[in-house]
């Protein structure tokens, strides 16, 4: 399963370009059952830049992609759930309009739980992680109401990994028993220093490489250097 993030697609072609390298990283040989999108997928969340984001992706695998806080939920182009051999990917909606922390609301967990029923294996996809990563600017904008993450992780009973974006930052983590699974930035990289966050937009844009088996899950990161 490929997994990327944070495109923040604004109508030029350097972020496109940006986007179309890590899609067309991996060799023939190495091609994915899926790509999953976890956010931030516009900068400003209007119509032309879905429309360019559609473009991109026209040729491409199966996918499914989430909003994020610079997204516009109701513009965003995508399936709520997708199906790879027994996992099923469900997309989370956790935006709150005009913030850039998440929430998990009780409706949209009730959504999400009744769309794994039946599913051997089940992966939810969301935007901001529920997890500080020990980053002062990065981590008072993650899911604060985790622990209604946690209630519906027990609830599905099925979840058998987290992924999300946001931090611009490759990253792995446990949650609820949980592997929580980080795509770094395609526009841009997180700087390490929280007082001065400033992004790097010289850095490469990145991709997570997902391998699911029944003795568990191996992830990979790579850049499109």
């Amino acid at each position: 399963m490929l997994h990327l993030s944070d495109p923040h697609l604004d109508g030029s072609p350097e972020r496109a370009d940006r986007l179309n390298a890590v899609l067309d990283l991996l060799p023939p040989n190495r091609q994915p059952d899926a790509i999953v999108l976890t956010g931030d997928i516009a900068d400003n969340g209007v119509e032309p830049e879905y429309a360019q984001f559609s473009a991109v992706m026209a040729s491409r695998l199966p996918w499914l992609a989430v909003p994020g806080n610079h997204d516009t939920p109701a513009l965003l182009p995508s399936a709520p759930t997708l199906d790879v051999g027994d996992l099923r990917v469900i997309g989370v909606d956790v935006v709150v309009p005009g913030e850039n922390h998440g929430e998990l609301r009780p409706e949209e967990a009730g959504r999400v739980a009744e769309l794994a029923t039946g599913a051997r294996r089940t992966v939810l996809a969301f935007h901001q992680p529920p997890m500080r990563i020990g980053h002062t600017y990065v981590d008072p904008m993650r899911l604060l109401n985790a622990d209604a993450l946690a209630g519906l992780v027990n609830r599905i009973g099925t979840v058998t990994a987290i992924l999300c974006g946001h931090i611009h930052t490759a990253c792995t983590a446990t949650f609820a028993g949980v592997p929580v699974l980080v795509a770094p930035g395609i526009v841009s990289a997180a700087n390490l220093d929280g007082d001065h966050p400033a992004a790097n937009r010289d850095h490469p844009p990145g991709m997570a490489l997902h391998q699911f088996t029944d003795q568990g899950i191996v992830t990979t990161f790579h850049y499109a250097c």
